[in-house]
């Protein structure tokens, strides 16, 4: 029998405790110590949904000055021309590089917003198996073979935003993925504020940004249910706060997402550090972290018995540097290595 102490993450809240673990599978959750020698003492939780990326773009690095628009937005945004003048092979070692970064950090899976198309996502597949792939179309026009040759790797379809495209080619679209039933998420309200109606009568999965967005559209997406990705490090870089206090006010469920690979890695740790930052300036609590940090990735691609640690769960855990009493901010201070103890390849 394997063991992991400390604290764990139950459905009950964080508890002092212990974690058994028997050919591959958690056996049980205890309080107190254990008498064994545990494998590793932390805060013991599965491994953490990375809720929004664009992983490929690791290699480039940001002159100064750059827009919003200069930098990111399609087709001709450095980032898109980076990626376009990148070859295969360089491609598809700066994915594989990000997503040991990623595993190394506690993330069991990132969701990308995967350009290029379905060669795009069959890199991306090749280079990083566990991902979640959130392909984005290359063609000009709505091309239904197009969308069901990206589904046949993909986990979805993730696009840019309603600013940026015909709004009857996104429904298409969208109506498509639903009737494959796989993902479909956009991003909304980033640079200005978007007609929240209409992005939610896209039946969207979840949301990414919301930075421009008024209460009430706050309230319409926790009304409907959508949850809201926020990404703090990408948003401060160009200057936009995001209204993390107003979300949870209104009731939102909110993940985190550490967005563009070249605004610094897949580090969930100083993501929410951001978060923590800009939440405790609007008047939050730290412990509001815990949700979206823990949790509400995994609610967005899991039944809920994948969300907290029990018994009868495959034994894929994470395991963050914390001693004593457990508190966030110590956590998210640490700099120290994640261990992951996955079955037959626990370290």
């Amino acid at each position: 029998m394997d063991v992991l102490s400390g604290h764990v993450l139950t459905e009950d809240g964080i508890i002092e405790g212990y974690v058994c673990i028997e050919g591959g599978t958690v056996t049980s959750v205890e309080d107190g110590r254990p008498t064994a020698a545990p494998l590793a003492t932390g805060l013991i939780v599965p491994p953490l949904v990375n809720s929004h990326t664009h992983c490929a773009d690791g290699g480039l690095k940001i002159p100064p000055g750059m827009t919003f628009m200069d930098l990111v937005a399609p087709p001709d945004g450095l980032k898109h021309v980076h990626l376009r003048g990148l070859s295969d092979q360089a491609l598809e070692s700066d994915i594989r590089r990000y997503a040991y970064a990623s595993w190394r950090n506690g993330a069991g899976t990132f969701i990308d917003f995967r350009e290029g198309g379905e060669k795009g996502c069959r890199m991306l597949r090749n280079a990083a198996p566990a991902s979640t792939i959130l392909g984005r179309p290359v063609s000009e026009g709505y091309d239904r073979d197009e969308i069901s040759r990206i589904l046949d790797t993909a986990d979805g379809i993730g696009i840019s935003s309603i600013s940026d495209m015909d709004h009857g080619y996104i429904e298409r679209v969208a109506d498509q993925v639903r009737e494959e039933r796989k993902i479909f998420a956009i991003h909304a309200s980033e640079r200005v504020r978007e007609d929240i109606d209409l992005i939610l009568s896209l039946d969207p999965a979840f949301i990414v940004h919301m930075t421009e967005a008024t209460d009430s559209d706050l309230l319409k997406c926790a009304e409907s249910e959508v949850p809201v990705v926020v990404c703090a490090r990408s948003n401060l870089y160009f200057s936009k706060t995001p209204p993390i206090k107003r979300m949870l006010d209104c009731g939102v469920d909110i993940a985190i997402g550490t967005d563009n690979a070249m605004f610094g890695g897949p580090d969930m740790r100083l993501e929410a550090s951001a978060f923590r930052g800009v939440l405790l300036s609007q008047g939050g609590s730290a412990d509001d972290i815990v949700g979206p940090l823990f949790r509400n990735g995994r609610k967005i691609l899991y039944p809920h018995n994948k969300i907290c640690v029990a018994a009868g769960m495959k034994a894929d855990l994470s395991v963050f540097p914390c001693s004593g009493e457990f508190r966030i901010e110590e956590m998210l201070q640490s700099s120290g290595p994640v261990f992951r103890y996955e079955p037959g390849k626990e370290e």
